[in-house]
């Protein structure tokens, strides 16, 4: 019996990673399948959309994995500030740690293929919704339900805008300052 190949997936998590470093156009195709090691022939039949639904993918992946940081972060949170500062303290570390390179694997499609892809802003949209709608449960669980999407978004407005900042100073002081404005 033949093995099931991982392909798609080497594709969608090699795509993830190149993307939120340099963003949707600095990564070509070729790039990707070469990196990948998954055959190259096997592409399009994973993905007959080419690289935008290889690009839907991989924020489907980096929602899927925001998501669960988010839950581990709130998973022994005493509050839901605590458990905001938990999965701050995380973002910052994966970013030192990838030597300030690894920005947001969602917004690096958002702010290289959006809005001329409208299939990518549908992604990026259903993304936001989705890491929205993880936070405001945890506010709610942790007994702050007032405005708990408003404060979800307050939230992730500051923490993207640490991000970025973050990359270009080579630095963790921009996360500091996150739950001040949440």
């Amino acid at each position: 019996m033949a093995r099931p190949s991982d392909a798609k997936s080497r594709f969608i998590t090699t795509a993830a990673d190149l993307f939120r470093r340099r963003g949707y156009n600095g990564v070509g195709l070729t790039e990707i399948i070469e990196i990948s090691g998954a055959p190259k022939g096997s592409f399009y039949h994973h993905f007959p959309g080419g690289k935008e639904e290889l690009a839907e993918a991989a924020v489907e992946l980096a929602t899927a994995s925001l998501t669960r940081m988010i839950d581990r972060a709130f998973a022994e949170a005493a509050s839901f500030r605590d458990g905001l500062a938990r999965f701050t303290v995380a973002v910052a570390q994966i970013l030192e740690t990838s030597g300030w390179q690894a920005g947001c694997p969602v917004t690096a499609i958002a702010l290289t293929a959006v809005p001329e892809s409208a299939r990518l802003h549908t992604a990026v949209q259903a993304a936001l919704e989705a890491l929205l709608a993880c936070l405001s449960a945890h506010a709610i669980r942790l007994g702050e339900a007032d405005a708990a999407r408003d404060r979800a978004l307050r939230f992730f407005s500051t923490l993207e805008g640490a991000w970025i900042l973050a990359r270009i100073q080579r630095s963790t002081q921009p996360f500091d300052l996150v739950l001040d404005a949440a």
